[in-house]
């Protein structure tokens, strides 16, 4: 037995006035809509350099994760950006965009598909750097760019597996319209079983699961930035030390002492080089820390559209909160579009190796890194 779903359209609902009315919504829509293609249409463009410039750079265990983050972030704002050019065609009254919402509500499972997979790569990232900074002797080996490769992988694996009944639940079928003696798109539900399924998904996947991740990644958050100041702290102390040991010793040397200080370049430089790559690994460890607190901060929102949604049965589609739903949700996707595109000033402002390839070889311009 086939359930039809007619495409997403805002209605009189029979639960009482909606809290927000129709007029005054769809306006507020309108404008969620540019501000999505504003802010999407560049995040398409700084994804697709995010993964260019990661790709033609050194791979370790940290950029695997930002190539995988980066292509999650990409097809999210592929559907996001075509979701809100369907909607504002629709706003001008094309006759032939009548089937753009249900088109819409068909792609707008592989945004979600792709927003879960950016939530759990950053909680990766955050997991990743957050036990490095910890626990670094320990995981020093631990993470490398196979296992990372592996890893993301495998979160993309499961993701599918987890996805795969609602995209083979749902289908699109041309049907006859008798309103203008044309034919239209529905949206095809094969399988009457779907609101359990939909119930779980919205209870587990984008309740219960995305309030852990979204838990370990303050958690890690904090863990690294207490394990990035306690570094700071060890390394001014070591240095500060160094340097007193170091006068000390200069004003009691004999001049045969003095003689003895060439051989020790060797060692001086070697140290130079190790206090180079410290800093490097702080600036790994500063970059992450602040591309998973972006994505903390940014996916707040969300985080509670999706627990008021759980809690009150009003605000469903169809409900009597059906308007603000719709509004919670655009706002919501404004500010995930934000969130996509901010990684890359993040890359360019604490990675070396980007820095350097994006000004060099796209910008054309030769930059100190």
């Amino acid at each position: 037995m086939m359930n039809v779903s007619s495409s997403l359209e805002i209605v009189s609902l029979p639960l009482g006035e909606p809290l927000i009315s129709n007029h005054i919504t769809n306006y507020v829509m309108m404008v969620l809509c540019f501000l999505i293609m504003i802010f999407s249409l560049p995040a398409i463009v700084l994804n697709i350099l995010n993964v260019y410039i990661f790709i033609n750079t050194k791979l370790d265990s940290v950029t695997v994760c930002f190539i995988s983050l980066a292509l999650s972030d990409l097809t999210s704002m592929l559907v996001l950006a075509t979701m809100s050019i369907f909607s504002t065609i629709v706003a001008f009254g094309v006759s032939w965009g009548k089937n753009l919402p249900t088109l819409a509500r068909f792609i707008v499972l592989f945004f979600t598909f792709s927003l879960d997979m950016s939530c759990a790569t950053t909680t990766y990232i955050a997991v990743q750097r957050g036990l490095c900074v910890t626990f670094p002797f320990i995981t020093r080996h631990m993470f490398n760019k196979n296992r990372s490769l592996i890893i993301c992988v495998a979160i993309f694996l499961v993701m599918l597996t987890i996805w795969l009944p609602v995209f083979s639940t749902f289908a699109l079928k041309t049907i006859p319209d008798p309103a203008d003696n044309s034919s239209k798109l529905v949206v095809f539900e094969y399988f009457e079983s779907w609101e359990p399924y939909d119930s779980f998904y919205l209870i587990f996947m984008k309740t219960a699961l995305a309030v852990i991740e979204y838990i370990i990644m303050v958690i890690c958050t904090v863990a690294i930035s207490i394990g990035m100041q306690s570094s700071i702290k060890l390394k001014q102390n070591s240095n500060s030390y160094f340097s007193q040991n170091q006068s000390g010793t200069d004003a009691k040397e004999s001049k045969e002492e003095k003689d003895k200080k060439n051989k020790d370049d060797t060692k001086g430089s070697e140290k130079e080089q190790g206090q180079k790559k410290d800093s490097k690994e702080l600036l790994v460890v500063k970059q992450s820390l602040i591309v998973v607190l972006i994505h903390v901060i940014l996916t707040t929102p969300r985080i509670i559209t999706c627990i008021y949604q759980v809690s009150e049965r009003r605000f469903h589609l169809g409900e009597q909160f059906h308007n603000l739903y719709f509004i919670t949700h655009s706002s919501a996707d404004v500010i995930g579009s934000i969130n996509a595109s901010v990684n890359f000033f993040v890359y360019v402002k604490f990675n070396s190796k980007y820095k350097e390839f994006f000004f060099s070889k796209i910008y054309r311009r030769d930059v100190k890194v």
